[in-house]
């Protein structure tokens, strides 16, 4: 399922890994109640406007996984160990710094930031191992 040399599959699973490794993280690591009192969030506000925006919840997973390919493809990345480095430099090179100035700048406690930091750095990690080596 190849298109414009992007291996569309491998996109939809890298994509599916990184969903998965936030609901691991999100759904059975971190109690909710927990979190929610960490950012400083009732029930009542998730129920108004957390659960309204959960169906996006795939679409920064999608994005990451569709831009890593072309990344990949543009540095001809040919294997799980490179696509998993890779994807280490673009964690922290752009997705981890700018987490960072949601804390830096607004009210996120820095325990939530490094959370939801170590939820970006493994799945660029586990979306860079399929898409490198997905032949």
């Amino acid at each position: 399922m190849r298109a414009g040399g992007i291996n569309w599959l491998a996109v939809i699973v890298a994509a599916i890994a990184i969903y998965a490794i936030g609901f691991v993280i999100y759904g059975l690591l971190v109690p909710a109640e927990w979190w929610m009192s960490a950012s400083g969030i009732s029930q009542q506000e998730m129920d108004a406007v957390g659960e309204s925006r959960m169906p996006f919840g795939i679409v920064m997973p999608l994005m990451i996984a569709a831009f890593l390919a072309l990344l990949f493809k543009l540095g001809r990345v040919a294997d799980a160990a490179t696509g998993a480095k890779w994807a280490v430099v673009v964690a922290l090179a752009s997705a981890i710094p700018t987490l960072l100035y949601g804390w830096v700048y607004g009210v996120e406690p820095f325990d939530v930031t490094l959370i939801d930091s170590g939820h970006l750095l493994l799945g660029h990690v586990a979306a860079g191992a399929i898409l490198g080596g997905w032949r």
